[in-house]
């Protein structure tokens, strides 16, 4: 993260001097070096994007105007009535054999960057294919391909060059766009030729975005809100399944390119950079983002110091709230028991608990309803500066290594319970540096306390605190109420301080 937060001021420093940026460095904010970052990233891939359509434009039209692909596509139709009307000879097999192997060449070293290209007449029959699919020898017009949004735009029998937006095209199994060629010859037109352009083609485009981080992705939108580019953060598949937020979509669409702060389709808070492209009709969203909590676990990063300080000096000054009362806590409902200087995860419906955190610390670190690791670190800890154990370290190279993908770091969460501070600000530099976002990081404090009780139940997000007071009386404090949130400090710590 570190090399990349350098390598983005570098970027930044370079768009600056590039003429893009009007004010200093040390004018602009977290927040407004956010935005020139994906300002920049926009740019490239809108660019990218449209050298991309020129280029794909470029052959469909070499295609229409091409003698070999006109030759050819004339001795199919004839064929092909030859066959219908069983009137086709050996010498013609052979002939129409001889042909599309030399075809198949030419469409290898001329246009591969096609997925496929078919001939169809004004029937609509489709009478070849490079692929040779479940569409082909069927007719456009009719069952299931009279569906598809192919189908429905040569229903206007086009006369001019087509394009046909992408959309899932079921003899392929995938979504796909069409460039649609009408073959013209002595006055009268009699099909076209349709070449097939794969949705992978644009996806490669926008796959990976280093400079913008491990939250930052680039993504292209259609006017229906519809992804066509695959999440850098969802497993499944998203292209033309996930959809974005009408208003959102929307709103972009009408101001056609800016900047803006919205809530992603996972329900972060991003800030974006946007821009719509045109191309023969179509329109898309071509969208840069990163997450606000990026933005600030980066900002921390390069002013270690200077909030360390302030956050302890922030749950100083705080008393802990207190949720709830209640002597009878069952705690005969904990199914495992986690020793000091030990740690255990929970992944089949156990319920953890430890006793006695005082001079020590808890950690809880959890995929809600997935997995829950409890740890009891005492003052020998790495987290202490000690060196008989390293809990945390454990933890994290379990969870990064068995228990998730990388595009699921983001729903881990810890939760640092304890009633001193002296372990905070290293438990969160770690973390931080294992990629974690400051956002994904509580704390449950209590300095009153004599000690704590903690039980957690995963599979219901359920954390229960029960901190023993001096006069022995029991509160328990619920994890989401009570919790202080280190994201949510560092923005009030910026706040105060502007």
């Amino acid at each position: 993260m570190l090399f990349l937060i350098r390598k983005s001021v570098i970027m930044m420093v370079v768009f600056c001097f590039s003429g893009n940026c009007q004010e200093l460095l040390a004018q602009k904010n977290l927040y407004d070096w956010a935005f020139i970052r994906l300002e920049y990233v926009r740019n490239e891939k809108t660019r990218q994007l449209d050298e991309f359509w020129q280029r794909m434009h470029k052959q469909a039209n070499q295609a229409s105007s091409d003698d070999i692909v006109a030759n050819f596509f004339d001795w199919n139709l004839e064929y092909y009535h030859m066959q219908k009307q069983s009137i086709s000879s050996e010498t013609a097999m052979q002939k129409n054999m001889e042909f599309a192997l030399a075809f198949d060449k030419y469409y290898i070293r001329n246009y591969l960057a096609f997925r496929d290209i078919m001939f169809v007449d004004m029937a609509g029959e489709i009478f070849y294919s490079v692929r040779k699919e479940a569409d082909y020898k069927n007719n456009i017009f009719q069952g299931g391909l009279a569906k598809t949004d192919l189908s429905k735009s040569l229903t206007t029998r086009p006369e001019k060059e087509t394009f046909v937006d992408f959309h899932f095209y079921a003899s392929s199994g995938e979504p796909a766009a069409f460039f649609v060629e009408p073959v013209i010859k002595d006055g009268k037109q009699s099909g076209w030729i349709i070449l097939q352009l794969a949705i992978n083609k644009v996806n490669s485009l926008f796959a990976g975005c280093e400079e913008l981080g491990d939250t930052g992705e680039t993504i292209l939108v259609n006017q229906q809100g519809f992804m066509l580019t695959e999440s850098n953060f969802i497993g499944d598949c998203t292209i033309l399944k996930q959809r974005l937020d009408d208003k959102n979509v929307t709103v972009k669409f009408k101001d056609k390119k800016g900047l803006r702060t919205v809530n992603d389709y996972r329900g972060y808070e991003a800030l974006t950079a946007f821009e719509v492209v045109s191309f023969l009709g179509s329109q898309w969203l071509v969208v840069a983002k990163i997450d606000s909590a990026q933005i600030i676990t980066e900002h921390v990063l390069q002013h270690q110091k200077y909030f360390s300080d302030n956050i302890i000096k922030y749950l100083q000054n705080k008393k802990e709230v207190v949720v709830n009362k209640d002597e009878t806590l069952n705690v005969a409902r904990a199914d495992r028991q986690v020793d000091m200087d030990e740690f255990v995860k929970a992944a089949h419906g156990e319920i953890l608990n430890t006793w006695g955190v005082s001079t020590c610390t808890a950690i809880i670190a959890n995929y809600p309803g997935k997995f829950g690791y409890l740890a009891h670190i005492s003052p020998l800890d790495q987290v202490y500066g000690g060196a008989a154990t390293n809990l945390l370290g454990h933890i994290i190279k379990k969870i990064k290594t068995y228990d998730i993908y990388k595009f699921e770091r983001r729903k881990v969460r810890f939760v640092i319970v304890a009633r001193h501070l002296k372990s905070i600000i290293p438990i969160v530099n770690k973390l931080v540096d294992e990629g974690f976002l400051l956002e994904q990081i509580s704390m449950i404090y209590h300095p009153e306390a004599k000690y704590a009780n903690v039980f957690y139940d995963y599979t219901k997000d359920k954390l229960d605190v029960q901190w023993v007071m001096e006069a022995s009386e029991d509160i328990i404090v619920n994890q989401n109420n009570a919790s202080y949130n280190i994201d949510s400090i560092v923005r009030q710590v910026i706040k105060d301080n502007k």
